[in-house]
């Protein structure tokens, strides 16, 4: 029977996992399997876009991919599962022995049991001052590579490496409390392998065997454990309703809102991926962009010294945006008429988990949208602005991250990320010097300098699937007494990227550059020229790490600010880095090595890569929880209309939006 779904690109459902699952265990019953996961292989873009011509998209055959581990042998294989015939189209064993399959939440917590069992840990607990396992805490990071410790990598091996903290009771926070030394734990021999001791002071290589005081003062953010009457009294109730109702319609994984339409997506990487983003200009429906979704993000840090020269997440590809994500909660992480998106994932058991309101969707006031008052006549004209946003909050060890995609009145696209939660601490024995690296946050707690830096790809389709991308920058023109005689003059200049090393470009503040996505075939009326959407890059960065580290080479897609490659429907181009990242040390992929092909993407089918984030250095305001930082950038349209879109978007007053005077002696309209 075939399965019935409203469109091929909505995530799999519960049972759709459980078949998947159930397919491949009884096609092979040889092997033990860890289903690593489980998701949606997406239709290729073509076929997607001819069936949707057609209206012909039942017909779309339902396939999902699966990642595997043999429990036995630790060998990777990878099985294809046709879900509208259920069987088997294909399991293949994935023979680089230096690709290691992502972390999960089940791999992250026995990389804890396998290290607080281990009688070594438990000693050097013990030997620090702490004797109940219970209270001590190992986070999970990628291993990191590194030429002393090759022995770690191989078939039939998976490290996870975790630094330490401790508590000093139930509840307590544990970054307030690092420990000296870092675990390894391979989470299929189900043993440590590795215990390496940090640096506690400046000194370059850490002291072996030296006895150190664990930082012992408390430093918590829990309400239920910080000072009877601590909290401020003089918050009032802020409430954001909507008496009407949302303004948004949903249809099952389709939405629709001030002509903006789009499908949401989710999968266990990515986490929320939206697709077939479309703009209703009159009675046309204008396509913008196929797929957009944050591919990437990487957060490597700058503390050159073993075993931190290998501290460097990649918290997509190493352990899953998706599988991190949050269930909100009404009223705290979004406020007003909200419609929530569970998402769905798996188990270690192939079966399905299911995170009951992964993904929001709600409208919020963002202040004016236009306003003119005539001097003259004192007539003034305001409308408000309310854009519709889409998010979701993930949870990455010590960090959260909630990114927001939001929709404008006035066919803009933006994308926010607010990066908070704790930070990544580490001892410095009290009274010494702690290094060049980081932030003293409390006494003997160290936060150490780094980077958040995050990789969007945008398939884009503005008014069809070919486009080109170009830099447009703002140029003084030279001095010259008869056509600058003023010297005051500027122009712009437009660079349209013909080929992908070119297209490797980085953010200027000075020429105040963005970038044009222009349709060649689709011509203004008003300007004469192709309909564009410009990127503006608001949140821009320098990677810090040099040539000479393997970071350099890692995390490539970080040393630009706009990559464009040619489409492709190839998993392995789906992401800045590649399909397989976790413990990678050599071989590494990723969109600076597709672009050293140099490839022409002139009027074609192209995906633009924006790379933007943070270079954190640590404030003691940041500790013990850090009050958001955020990243953006926004998707404008640029001679894409032809005229303001939103002249049409009514005016509010009080009585509909239900303003009222805080000052009642003051006279109001």
């Amino acid at each position: 029977m075939n399965i019935r779904i409203s469109h091929p690109l909505d995530p799999l459902l519960p049972t759709e996992i459980s078949d998947s699952s159930r397919v491949i265990v009884e096609a092979d019953t040889k092997r033990d399997w860890i289903y690593n996961t489980i998701t949606l292989l997406e239709p290729p873009k073509y076929e997607i876009l001819e069936k949707t011509k057609s209206d012909n998209l039942d017909s779309m055959i339902r396939k999902s991919v699966s990642m595997l581990i043999d429990r036995r042998t630790g060998i990777q294989y990878e099985a294809i599962v046709n879900l509208s015939q259920k069987k088997l189209e294909s399991l293949n064993q994935i023979v680089d022995p230096d690709i290691q399959l992502n972390l999960t939440p089940e791999d992250c917590i026995n990389a804890e049991r396998i290290i607080l069992d281990d009688p070594e840990v438990t000693r050097r607990c013990e030997a620090l001052g702490f004797t109940d396992m219970s209270l001590i805490g190992a986070d999970a990071w990628a291993t990191g590579y590194s030429k002393d410790h090759q022995e770690l990598f191989g078939v039939g091996k998976r490290p996870v490496r975790c630094f330490m903290y401790a508590q000093l009771f139930d509840g307590d926070n544990m970054y307030a409390h690092p420990l000296d030394f870092t675990a390894v734990a391979d989470v299929l021999s189900n043993k440590v392998v590795d215990i390496q001791d940090m640096p506690i002071n400046s000194a370059f290589m850490p002291v072996v065997n030296r006895k150190v005081q664990v930082p012992d003062k408390p430093m918590n953010y829990d309400s239920n454990f910080l000072p009877k009457d601590f909290m401020r009294k003089d918050v009032k109730p802020l409430q954001v309703i909507s008496p009407e109702g949302p303004s948004f319609k949903v249809t099952g994984n389709k939405v629709e809102w001030q002509k903006f339409a789009f499908r949401v997506g989710f999968n266990y990487r990515e986490g929320l991926v939206l697709h077939n983003i479309t703009y209703q200009d009159g009675p046309t429906t204008r396509p913008l962009f196929y797929r957009m979704a944050l591919a990437e993000m990487t957060v490597p840090y700058g503390d050159p010294r073993p075993p931190y020269q290998v501290k460097c997440a990649l918290d997509a590809g190493d352990c899953g945006l998706g599988f991190q994500t949050n269930s909100l909660e009404l009223g705290c992480d979004c406020l007003g008429n909200i419609y929530y998106f569970d998402g769905i994932v798996n188990n270690h058991a192939g079966n399905p988990v299911v995170l009951k309101n992964a993904i929001c969707l709600h409208e919020e006031d963002t202040g004016i949208l236009f306003k003119h008052t005539d001097f003259r006549t004192e007539k003034s004209i305001t409308t408000r602005s309310r854009r519709l946003v889409i998010s979701s909050i993930c949870s990455i060890v010590n960090y959260d991250y909630a990114f927001y995609w939001s929709f404008y009145q006035d066919g803009s696209i933006g994308f926010e990320v607010k990066a908070t939660g704790i930070l990544s601490t580490s001892l410095v024995a009290l009274g010494e010097p702690a290094g060049n690296f980081s932030t003293p946050v409390s006494p003997g707690v160290n936060a150490q300098y780094h980077q958040h830096i995050f990789a969007v790809r945008l398939d884009t389709m503005v008014d069809g699937v070919k486009n080109e991308i170009s830099t447009v920058d703002a140029v003084p023109l030279p001095p010259n007494p008869e056509t600058n005689p003023y010297a005051l003059g500027f122009t712009v200049k437009e660079t349209p990227l013909k080929s992908t090393k070119e297209a490797a470009t980085d953010a200027s503040s000075a020429t105040s550059r963005f970038w044009k996505i222009s349709n060649l075939a689709s011509i203004n009326p008003i300007t004469q020229m192709p309909v564009s959407y410009k990127l503006i890059s608001t949140n821009t960065h320098k990677l810090m790490a040099q040539p000479e580290s393997y970071i350099w080479e890692k995390i490539g897609f970080a040393r630009h600010s706009v990559w464009v490659t040619s489409y492709t429907d190839d998993l392995e181009q789906r992401y800045p880095d590649g399909r397989f990242v976790y413990n990678r040390n050599k071989n590494y992929t990723g969109v600076h090595k597709w672009a050293e092909e140099d490839s022409n993407i002139e009027d074609k089918d192209v995906v633009l890569w924006h790379v933007f984030g943070i270079t954190h250095i640590p404030r003691v305001e940041d500790f013990p929880i850090m009050p958001v930082e955020t990243a953006s950038f926004m998707l404008k349209p640029h001679n894409f209309f032809t005229s303001n879109p939103a002249l049409d978007v009514p005016s509010t007053n009080k009585e509909e939006n239900g303003s009222t005077m805080a000052n009642h002696n003051h006279h109001c309209c």
